[in-house]
């Protein structure tokens, strides 16, 4: 009998060792970087971005976007350049499946807020308000262009890539 009782401690505490160590693989976070950017241009527009991406092992897994179009007096007097612009944002993100944007309209400001985590791609920095004689804004969708940011999932980068791009960008991350 008291060979049986001294091999089943060891059991028992081998045991607990092996559901701690699943507990704290299952449970462990993938990092995850927030970088944003803000620039007012000469007309007085705000644009506003935040991205949080979730990186799973070396590679995009996930990506949040809030990119938050805050206009000044003159342009929110009359609702129309807002429900243009609206319209137009909303165009330009077709490419994404509906359930992953929401685009709201508040008094001053337009917020689309982006969540793709299925081989979507995200274009950053690609908007430039005009304003001649009626404001016109240009959304640049070339995925190639150089004074844009592309980011896809499944694009390679590991934590400190991905800020060093990012912040070669204009881009602000923590």
């Amino acid at each position: 009998m008291g060979l049986k009782k001294g091999k089943v401690f060891p059991m028992i505490l081998t045991i607990i060792f092996i559901v701690i160590i699943i507990y704290l693989f299952a449970t462990i976070q993938q990092p995850y970087v927030v970088c944003s950017k803000s620039t007012t241009n000469d007309l007085g527009i705000a644009i506003n971005e935040e991205l949080q991406v979730t990186l799973d092992g070396n590679r995009i897994g996930s990506m949040d976007l809030t990119k938050t179009l805050i206009f000044p007096d003159q342009y929110t007097e009359d609702d129309s350049y807002l429900n243009s612009m609206r319209f137009v944002l909303e165009n330009s993100y077709e490419y994404l499946p509906k359930k992953t944007v929401d685009i709201t309209q508040e008094s001053d400001r337009i917020i689309a807020h982006i969540v793709v985590d299925d081989d979507e791609t995200l274009i950053l920095n690609n908007i430039e308000f005009t304003d001649d004689d009626d404001l016109q804004i240009k959304i640049n969708s070339n995925t190639k262009a150089q004074d844009v940011v592309t980011l896809s999932i499944k694009d390679s980068y590991t934590e400190g890539e991905f800020m060093t791009h990012m912040k070669n960008n204009g881009y602000t991350c923590n």
